[in-house]
């Protein structure tokens, strides 16, 4: 006869091996799913910050219009002999460029200008991601006989440089926090000639015969983020760091 009791007992639960083994592939697998999880809260916030920078275009077209035309123009100076009635506008070439730096908090509501930078531009011509790097400039000469103010402007605040506390309270409204600015919106003319022996010129260059001015816009992403070890409670993301979206904008006289 067949013994049913032994095969009973002998399938009965599982042997101290297979338990071991299978809290092995058990702890493999558990580890590989905590292992994913920073990188993809990670992608997710990208996700976020992504979608809020593209969101952003309006806030920015308004801050551009509420500068003004002449601010612009100036404050994105790239071209050399622009109100040169006997030649042709030309790329600068070892000389000073500037670009627009606006600035907005995590939640993209608001945008301000922080300030208006200048640099030195050689025989290349800059990208946009060079210009995040910069002197600010506070105010500039224009080339027919003009200044034009880029931090203060008759006892007013025209960049968030050009705050003053208390004697300011009544313009808070467009006042960011260093710490908050996480989003840089840098804002620069298009080059004549964007590379060296390229032709036709670009036809976004811009010429004082247009009543329109076109603007290369890059958005970058972390641009300042709080840090209680600098003296300052906030650091700068070096750019290369930063993610970035990228579009063209025009502002009309």
């Amino acid at each position: 006869m067949i013994n049913r009791s032994y095969h009973a007992n002998k399938n009965d639960g599982f042997t101290l091996i297979e338990v071991i083994i299978s809290l092995g592939v058990f702890g493999l697998v558990i580890g590989s799913l905590f292992s994913l999880l920073p990188w993809g809260v990670g992608k997710a916030n990208n996700l976020v910050d992504r979608n809020t920078a593209m969101g952003m275009v309006d806030a920015v077209q308004i801050e551009l219009e509420r500068l003004g035309f002449s601010v612009v123009e100036h404050g994105t100076k790239r071209l050399d002999g622009l109100y040169d009635g006997t030649n042709e506008p030309s790329d600068t070439s070892n000389g000073e460029i500037h670009a627009l730096i606006l600035t907005s908090p995590r939640d993209g509501q608001r945008v301000s200008l922080e300030t208006v930078i200048n640099l030195y531009q050689g025989s290349k011509r800059l990208s946009n991601t060079e210009l995040a790097g910069g002197e600010p400039l506070t105010d500039t000469v224009t080339e027919y006989g003009g200044r034009i103010e880029f931090s203060r402007y008759e006892d007013k605040p025209v960049s968030l440089d050009g705050f003053e506390f208390p004697a300011d309270s009544k313009f808070l409204s467009r006042w960011i926090e260093p710490e908050d600015r996480y989003f840089a919106v840098i804002c620069s003319q298009f080059a004549k000639f964007p590379n060296e022996n390229s032709d036709p010129p670009s036809r976004h260059f811009h010429h004082p015969s247009n009543g329109f001015l076109a603007l290369q816009v890059e958005i970058q992403w972390p641009y300042k983020i709080f840090d209680p070890s600098e003296s300052e409670n906030f650091r700068t993301v070096d750019p290369k760091y930063r993610s970035k979206i990228s579009f063209p904008m025009a502002i009309s006289r």
